[in-house]
């Protein structure tokens, strides 16, 4: 199928570390070896260096498999990007709220709290009800569908004529089931298969150097790393993400039912003073 490559990606993922501090059950973690170590601080400075000096309108996400707030250098690596204009697209369990974690969060363009817990959640609203009328952020709130916070929160949420004050929910499916990566039960995506567009703009870097095609995989490739002596650029061009494309989907990418561009779920927004619902 034809398909365009961007030249460089427009969406990094940059791991911090897949270290988290929660243990949900239906976490594609439980199926990855790699769930510890943190991203060197170089290596985070040199990926924000290149991707500002090549494609700075490119959206930068510190996160992947694990809480980005667990790096030892997280306040302090987030405010190097965000001091080179970085778009920063952060997603959190929302367990480190003290000023200097709000502090980031205020500046970063857009923020998910991902809400497993008590706790995730009533520092979300925290961040909410204190936001500065200089910071532009857009605050989503997020759930799995199959855990008992969809039930405790959702509805609050969703009842409220402004949504509590968030800009977005989100509720989706769990995307692995079984080991297979972005599999869900949502077997309607299978119907008229479209190339996947995370292998076309977006490239994920874990915080060993290694890389995975997409974020839904939560396994990287490790035949290259992404180091002093390689760019992203090299990473994005390298051969086998390019077999990658060709075969698509292969035997990794075929299960996966992400494809479409929209994580499966719903989705509730502001829009005009009006709550937009969409299913994905």
């Amino acid at each position: 199928m034809a398909v365009t490559i961007e030249q460089f990606p427009s969406r990094i993922v940059l791991e911090l570390t897949p270290l988290c501090n929660l243990s949900c059950y239906m976490c594609p973690r439980h199926y990855v070896k790699d769930t510890d170590g943190f991203m060197d601080n170089a290596l985070f400075i040199k990926a924000i260096d290149e991707i500002m000096s090549v494609k700075p309108d490119a959206i930068v996400i510190p996160f992947w498999r694990g809480e980005s707030c667990l790096h030892p250098s997280f306040v302090e690596l987030i405010d190097y990007a965000l001091s080179k204009k970085t778009r920063v697209h952060l997603s959190t369990n929302g367990h480190f709220m003290d000023k200097k974690f709000m502090d980031i969060f205020y500046r970063c363009e857009f923020i998910t709290f991902s809400i497993h817990t008590d706790l995730g959640y009533n520092n979300a609203l925290k961040l909410i009800q204190n936001k500065p009328k200089w910071s532009d952020t857009t605050i989503q709130i997020s759930f799995v569908d199959s855990e008992k916070t969809v039930q405790t929160y959702l509805n609050q949420c969703v009842a409220d004529k402004n949504l509590n004050g968030f800009n977005s929910i989100r509720v989706y499916k769990e995307h692995t089931l079984d080991g297979d990566f972005g599999k869900s039960d949502d077997a309607d995506k299978e119907q008229n298969r479209a190339f996947c567009p995370k292998l076309t703009h977006t490239l994920v870097i874990a915080a060993d150097g290694s890389y995975s095609r997409c974020n839904h995989i939560w396994e990287s490739e490790k035949n290259i790393y992404f180091n002093d002596a390689t760019t992203i650029k090299d990473i994005w061009n390298n051969d086998i993400l390019n077999k990658i494309r060709d075969a698509y989907p292969d035997k990794k990418c075929s299960p996966c039912d992400q494809w479409s561009g929209n994580t499966n779920g719903e989705s509730w927004r502001m829009q005009n003073n009006k709550i937009i619902h969409t299913r994905y």
